[in-house]
């Protein structure tokens, strides 16, 4: 599907015990070659914290992954990253399977526009609307989002850690 593999950080927020499940389940389930996990466990508003690990990561790609989610199958990423293969699309997210309060999750972008836009506006959207703020900016510029139907995940990724093997 990909010829090249541009680098992905996975940015993984929440608490300890969500983030080690879903750590467990991205690597069992993830076939991508070059990505790299990034844990954000401190209780800083959320935009700020995602803002914060962001700026360590060197990665063309960023993923913002809420902990407790866990992909479904294999592919996931690599559909995601073809997507914004694509030069309108700034953004692409997967669907989600369970009520976590959106049927969206999982926003991967293009560094150089993260950095661009700015990050995510932690002063305005500390913790609730700075995806859909940094999307609205998103598409100010031109670019567009987009749903990758192959993206699929489930909240609650202690249900598929039974099958990951190593530790966080």
């Amino acid at each position: 599907m990909l010829a090249t593999f541009p680098s992905v950080a996975v940015l993984v927020r929440g608490s300890t015990q969500a983030a080690t499940q879903s750590v467990r389940a991205l690597r069992a389930l993830t076939h991508y070659p070059t990505w790299s996990i990034y844990l954000v466990l401190d209780d800083t508003p959320a935009a700020e914290a995602y803002n914060r690990i962001s700026s360590q990561c060197d990665e063309e790609y960023l993923l913002f992954w809420e902990a407790g989610l866990a992909p479904t199958s294999g592919s996931w990423l690599e559909r995601m990253v073809s997507a914004l293969n694509n030069p309108k699309i700034g953004a692409a997210v997967g669907m989600v399977f369970a009520e976590i309060g959106s049927p969206i999750a999982g926003l991967l972008t293009k560094r150089d526009l993260f950095d661009l836009l700015g990050h995510f506006d932690g002063d305005r959207f500390p913790d609730l609307g700075y995806l859909e703020d940094y999307l609205v900016r998103l598409l100010g510029l031109g670019s567009e989002c987009v749903a990758v139907a192959d993206a699929e995940f489930l909240a609650g990724a202690a249900q598929l850690t039974s099958h990951a093997s190593g530790r966080v």
